[in-house]
């Protein structure tokens, strides 16, 4: 019995000892600070990651842009009559969200300190441009007529290597 009793006044001593508050103050506040601070940084990789996966979709969009209007400059037809279901289910998809995702990135941003990048260019073909002003006319100066043009020299002949691979083609057709 008397170790019992030994035993719970170390216990009580150190229990209820000026420094053991202090300890444990020091200790909690610690802790939070330590939880705070991951928390932080946990919200920090998340706004990196939200950032990083839009600049992968604006990085893929644009590679898309640009090869479809690399494609559709190799084709002939009308690339308007077959996409337009494709274009329009896809312009409401990207409206739908649009608003919602430039808010958060906009957020992230500026958790992150990162500048907001410039939008993106289409790559669509430009509308064609109105024909250009003609030129103002000068008025005609008191010096006389024009000097005579200079005559025209004669056209160069076909080169014999063109000549010759023409001939050759002809043989082939033949041949065939």
């Amino acid at each position: 019995m008397d170790t019992i009793k030994e035993q719970a006044n170390v216990v009580s001593q150190l229990l209820f000892s000026a420094d053991t508050g202090g300890i444990y103050k020091k200790a909690l506040t610690r802790t939070w600070d330590i939880l705070r601070e991951v928390g932080v940084l946990l919200w920090l990789v998340i706004c990196l990651t939200f950032v990083g996966g839009e600049w992968f979709y604006r990085t893929a969009v644009g590679l898309g842009r640009s090869t479809r209007a690399w494609y559709t400059g190799l084709s002939e037809k009308d690339p308007a009559a077959d996409a337009q279901p494709i274009t329009s289910t896809g312009k409401a998809l990207l409206d739908t969200v649009q608003s919602g995702t430039s808010y958060l990135l906009t957020q992230a941003r500026q958790q992150l300190g990162i500048p907001t990048p410039e939008p993106l260019v289409s790559a669509a073909p430009p509308a064609p441009a109105a024909p250009p002003a003609p030129p103002p006319v000068e008025p005609p100066t008191p010096s006389g007529p024009p000097a005579p043009a200079e005559p025209l020299t004669p056209v160069e002949s076909p080169s014999p290597v063109a000549t010759i691979s023409a001939d050759m083609e002809d043989d082939e057709d033949d041949l065939a």
